[in-house]
């Protein structure tokens, strides 16, 4: 709780320009925006956002509007000081940022012991556990919405860089980061409140999403992409449907329409969601 204090006293009054960055996420963060309003609640409730990080990808102003409290969830308290630094009085009111929290199940240290020797499913389990336990209570839940936003790939990708392709836990180690994030996902939100799952699914590193025709058909071209295998392990649509309506099969679930943007290093993205509804 230190470091959140100290974010926000260190905030200076008058509003910074927007970085490069803000204008290269501008197609994305229109799409991001509108999903997360979609979610609020008729009276200003309260947002949290998994995987902030900068909020190149979201409208905080738009977003306080709608939100009494915006709680902003990253590992990297810098980043967070930055989205809160460059909004105004007015917005930086409704904003709390929470940093360090790691949503991992795999930390540094046992990363490390981990490609050594592969753990066993006991501790793959009681370190998922531990994860999600130490997330929530970080976090002043349940909120009325609560988006992930794009950081489950990001997870994944740091599974693969710590531990190699060819390790034998890979696969086990990705399961159980998915089951937990998404199980943070929905314990974060209230009985009647919404969840909103977002992730990038490829990138045109592996499809030629950059070379499609302005009038492609986004449906069909993510059923391509699954089709070709080309997407990030972690954020197959039909596994993160399945983990969802496993964990909560009395929420209505709901696809939100698949998006492109072309971000950091030239790369265009396909995006797409699930909206977790209360139970009907």
């Amino acid at each position: 709780m230190v470091v959140e204090a100290i974010i926000l006293s260190f905030v200076p009054n008058k509003t910074p320009e927007r970085g490069a960055d803000w204008q290269l996420y501008a197609s994305h963060r229109e799409e991001f925006t509108k999903a997360v309003l979609s979610a609020a609640p008729a009276r200003p409730g309260r947002l949290c956002v998994l995987g902030a990080g900068k909020c190149n990808d979201l409208d905080l102003p738009s977003v306080s509007q709608a939100f009494s409290e915006v709680h902003l969830v990253d590992l990297l308290p810098a980043s967070l000081a930055s989205a809160v630094s460059r909004e105004d009085t007015s917005v930086r009111k409704r904003l709390q940022p929470h940093a360090p929290v790691d949503l991992a199940v795999m930390s540094d240290k046992r990363g490390a012991k981990w490609k050594r020797q592969p753990p066993s499913s006991s501790e793959i389990e009681a370190a998922a556990s531990q994860a999600k336990l130490a997330v929530l209570s970080r976090l002043p839940g349940p909120f009325d919405v609560v988006v992930s936003a794009c950081v489950l790939t990001q997870l994944g990708f740091a599974l693969t860089q710590t531990l190699g392709d060819a390790h034998a836990s890979l696969a086990a180690l990705r399961l159980a980061t998915v089951r937990t994030h998404l199980q943070t996902l929905l314990e974060l939100t209230a009985p009647g409140g919404t969840a909103l799952f977002v992730s990038d699914l490829a990138s045109s590193t592996h499809y030629g999403l950059d070379t499609l025709p302005p009038d492609a058909n986004l449906h069909d071209v993510l059923k391509d992409v699954l089709a070709k295998r080309a997407f990030y392990h972690v954020a197959h649509p039909q596994l993160i449907r399945d983990e969802l309506t496993s964990e909560a099969p009395e929420r209505p679930l709901s696809e939100l329409a698949p998006w492109l943007w072309t971000g950091p290093k030239s790369r265009t993205y396909l995006v797409y969601g699930y909206v977790i509804a209360p139970t009907a």
